[in-house]
């Protein structure tokens, strides 16, 4: 059963500096995060998105938090030798390992991105096997059954660790498979002297329903001072100042934290968050 908003928001706001156990507000939280979803993630410069509202939510309750940027499988085996304190890309079908987040964190809407001009509209994805296609790695383990039939032994598929954006510009592909937010931000990277108005480009929404990540934390103490600070990020307005930074400087949308407006702040968008099915 999911905690209610109202539940968090009034433990936020009784008792915002009474997060951390005695002896815990001092103790670090190792946080293992992917390297390779800008600007959710910007590992060079030890920001993203992610990493601002997860060291905020933290820091609220006087808890300091380092990050350790990893290749998703390695999370698990360090969350269970203590190396890492919590990790960030878990589903609530894997393996009870610790303790889960009482609600999903993040949300990845992956689709199929095209020029207009050249391939105005897919049907669904079985057009894919017609089109050069470039993903982002292990695409076709994580996007379903439908997708891997239509992916296999196909000559001009290819995945990528950093996501080529600008490859779709430079006609060196014809299909960019990518959360929206991530193309965008690395097609900007990679093509600094050539813009490209958002007209121009296509998203087609043939890879079936995004994915909803929950945070697993080595210790109940760690999942609930974490969520006593998204509960107070969001009473004190902090969690929108964060994204508004992020909007300005890289045009991200809201989506990749859906499920926590969806928790804390549902009037922000009523029709998804009505029909949101977290499992």
């Amino acid at each position: 059963m999911w905690l209610s908003a109202v539940a968090f928001a009034a433990v936020a706001s009784a008792s915002p500096a009474a997060a951390p156990a005695p002896g815990e507000a001092d103790a670090t939280v190792n946080v293992g995060l992917q390297s390779v979803i800008a600007p959710f993630v910007l590992s060079d410069h030890s920001s993203g998105l992610l990493v601002d509202v997860i060291r905020a939510a933290f820091a609220s309750q006087q808890i300091p938090v380092e990050f350790r940027y990893l290749p998703n499988t390695r999370f698990d085996d360090l969350l269970r030798a203590g190396t890492l304190d919590a990790t960030t890309a878990a589903t609530s079908q894997q393996p009870q390992e610790g303790y889960l987040s009482h609600w999903p964190v993040t949300y990845f809407h992956n689709m199929a991105i095209t020029l207009r001009s050249r391939i105005p509209t897919l049907a669904n994805v079985s057009e894919l096997k017609k089109y050069r296609v470039t993903a982002f790695r292990h695409a076709r383990t994580l996007l379903g059954a439908d997708y891997a039939a239509a992916t296999a032994d196909h000559p001009n598929y290819r995945e990528a660790i950093t996501m080529p954006s600008g490859a779709l510009l430079l006609e060196r592909t014809d299909v960019i498979i990518s959360q929206p937010d991530v193309f965008q931000y690395y097609l900007h990277q990679q093509l600094t002297e050539k813009r490209i108005a958002e007209s121009e480009l296509a998203y087609h929404d043939v890879l079936g329903p995004g994915k909803f990540y929950w945070m697993r934390f080595r210790t109940e103490a760690q999942r609930d001072a974490f969520e006593r600070g998204i509960a107070q990020l969001y009473a004190t307005g902090e969690f929108d100042r964060i994204l508004e930074r992020y909007q300005r400087d890289y045009g991200v949308t809201r989506d990749f934290f859906i499920s926590l407006d969806c928790q804390f702040r549902p009037a922000l968008a009523p029709q998804k968050c009505k029909s949101i099915k977290w499992k």
